[in-house]
């Protein structure tokens, strides 16, 4: 069985936030911090989602400039007799 621990983290919110999370908490019967720990949770499995996006599109990218240049290795070597 996996052991999860907790870890403490002080962050500061404008007041008008902080009274958001309050109002939302108590309308929801959500603990103030389970839900900052789903946000943060929710917030870095999309950022890590698009930086993987991101990554995949430049190695798609980078595949398909290699063949554009090779496409042109013709013309390259051919500019080079001339100069």
């Amino acid at each position: 069985m996996k052991e999860h621990s907790n870890r403490k983290m002080v962050i500061e919110l404008d007041q008008s936030v902080y009274e958001d999370i309050e109002e939302y908490c108590m309308e929801t019967d959500t603990e103030e911090t389970e839900l900052m720990s789903d946000i943060f949770h929710c917030f870095v499995r999309e950022t890590m989602n698009k930086m993987d996006a991101m990554r995949k599109g430049y190695a798609e990218m980078g595949h398909i400039n290699l063949e554009i240049c090779s496409e042109f290795d013709g013309c390259e070597s051919e500019a080079h007799t001339h100069i």
